[in-house]
């Protein structure tokens, strides 16, 4: 071999030759692989969002039987208080009645006989 045949084979051009056989790979890798790749991910991102919408319809629901379940106690407590209010409302009468007894004997000092 001549030593311009080595200069060729180790210079510029064989450098160039490197350099599109390497890009050439490169394409190949990546026009096999990449798509399968994004694939993967684009599934992976839908999953997520699935599960997040899933989640988030939960959450809908259980704020729903949040509400629906303060409505029923709000209710109970209402009844309650009104049924508290009706059996107070005749002894009434009857405290006012004490409490002026109270009153008069506090101020007579001799128990008011």
């Amino acid at each position: 071999m001549s030593s311009e045949m080595i200069n060729i084979l180790t210079g510029p051009v064989s450098a160039l030759a490197l350099a599109v056989t390497i890009l050439w790979g490169l394409s190949k890798f990546a026009s096999k692989y990449l798509p399968q790749i994004i694939d993967k991910h684009l599934k992976q991102i839908d999953d997520q969002m699935e599960c997040q919408r899933q989640i988030c319809n939960r959450l809908d629901q259980m704020g729903t039987s949040m509400v629906e379940q303060n409505a029923s106690a709000t209710e109970a407590m209402r009844k309650a208080i009104s049924g508290v209010h009706g059996r107070l409302n005749p002894i009434e009468n009857d405290v006012k009645e004490i409490k002026s007894i109270v009153i008069l004997k506090r101020e007579v000092p001799d128990g008011g006989n």
